[in-house]
């Protein structure tokens, strides 16, 4: 498929998709869904998808970022199905695989100094965040994390009582004293009096150091004034505290490089990272970081009975080739300066829609004005999506549009996208967004 494919003939969400939300709604416990729009997807290729229904999207939301090459990669298959066709599952635990120690061994030399690193395997960013503040506070023997509003690294224990998004802990964790919250700075005034404040934490005697996303994601694309994530590192530096990098969305060249701390030209102590590992074929993740650190957890303190599972791992190491071979961190950088350039333009012919484009590479948010209606933000992706472009929309006041396309995203495809983004901000402009718009928000648009 390609771009001239796509299409939305049906207005979504399509019969199929609603008669599926009805089969959701009666088998799906609430706290496992947060659609966007009730469509449900069954396809897709290169960098479209497709819904039940048979409309063909241009897909900015990458399945939450995770599908990181796209969609029908032989490649990526093959290396799965030789996988398990040898053996599904060896309990790595246990018994090793050649394919989790090769994959053990690439995350390694992405590693951006001469540091002797380690590796631990997972299922997702959620545990890897979780394990990383394991190693943190058995390594410091320091119980107290620093850690930032808004950031979300993941729902499993830790990683949830670390994330502080939204409602996530309503009514599950009570007020925590183990972790000191700061705001995440937004403005070069915020982020030297934020730096003060944290070194003044740092250097109580039971804080062991700091947990952070370099550029806020679920937060709404929040990227913090250039210096600040150094300002953190040198802090943790002077105190012999650890710095903890949650690249679980930035990573895997999203920003434009493998890693988005290295935009700040620094080294953390470890580096969590998940979703686009494995091209959103297998559910895998791992932390990376100094051999001292991860090997002061005792044997069996970090342990899944799926974590190194081998066809996993395969697919991770051929996703982690290809962005090398085809030096794709360079392309999302060239591409995603190109869309920031455009939507920049866009916005300043649409001052009263669009308040701000923020990003790095193909990590791109659109903040949507919603100060005449709390829901803009949701008629805007909305809108977004029935003509084709499958974007996501998030931030604390879902007025963020989230473009993160596949990093194989072409030219023709950023076009479209350009192209459809200014179409919706015409029809709000002049008020000419459908009535069944409005209503498909108000009935199928959720959200975290």
């Amino acid at each position: 498929m390609e771009v001239s494919d796509v299409a939305v003939p049906v207005f979504p969400p399509g019969p199929k998709s609603q008669a599926l939300l009805q089969r959701l709604q009666h088998a799906i416990g609430s706290a496992n869904y947060t659609g966007l729009y009730g469509i449900s997807l069954e396809k897709g290729e290169n960098y479209l998808v497709q819904d039940v229904d048979g409309n063909i999207y241009v897909d900015c939301l990458s399945s939450a970022s995770s599908c990181s090459l796209g969609y029908g990669q032989d490649f990526l298959i093959k290396a799965y199905s030789d996988s398990a066709k040898d053996i599904q599952q060896t309990c790595f635990t246990y018994s090793p695989n050649v394919h989790a120690i090769e994959l053990a061994e690439k995350l390694k030399a992405l590693w951006p100094d001469q540091s002797e690193v380690r590796v631990m395997l997972g299922l997702s960013g959620s545990d890897s965040s979780g394990g990383a503040i394991k190693a943190l506070r058995k390594y410091t023997k320091k119980p107290k994390v620093i850690h930032f509003k808004n950031d979300y690294h993941g729902s499993t224990g830790l990683s949830q009582q670390a994330s502080d998004y939204g409602s996530l802990d309503d009514g599950i964790y009570s007020q925590n004293d183990l972790f000191i919250e700061h705001s995440f700075p937004t403005t070069d005034a915020q982020a030297a009096q934020r730096l003060i404040e944290i070194a003044a934490d740092l250097a109580l005697e039971d804080v062991g150091g700091i947990i952070c996303e370099v550029i806020q994601g679920d937060a709404g694309i929040v990227v913090p004034p250039a210096g600040f994530i150094k300002g953190l590192r040198e802090l943790t530096d002077a105190t012999g505290t650890l710095l903890i990098v949650d690249e679980v969305q930035s990573g895997m060249g999203r920003t434009g490089k493998w890693w988005a701390f290295e935009h700040e030209d620094i080294v953390p102590d470890m580096i969590v990272t998940a979703k686009g590992l494995s091209g959103g074929y297998a559910p895998i993740s791992a932390v990376i970081g100094r051999k001292e650190i991860i090997d002061s957890l005792s044997a069996g303190q970090h342990i899944f009975t799926f974590g190194g599972h081998p066809p996993s791992a395969a697919v991770a190491c051929a996703v982690i080739d290809y962005i090398r071979e085809k030096n794709l961190p360079d392309h999302a950088a060239s591409l995603g300066s190109y869309l920031i350039g455009e939507l920049e333009v866009i916005k300043a012919v649409f001052p009263q829609q669009i308040l701000q484009v923020r990003g790095k590479g193909l990590m791109i948010g659109l903040q949507i004005n919603i100060d005449a209606s709390d829901i803009a933000g949701k008629v805007f992706a909305t809108r977004c999506a029935e003509k084709g472009l499958y974007v996501g929309f998030f931030g604390v006041d879902a007025d963020i549009v989230r473009i993160q396309p596949p990093l194989i995203l072409d030219q023709k495809g950023a076009d479209f996208i350009l192209a459809t983004i200014k179409d919706v901000a015409v029809e709000i402009r002049d008020n000419k967004v459908p009535q069944k718009t409005y209503e498909n928000v108000n009935k199928y648009s959720i959200g975290i």
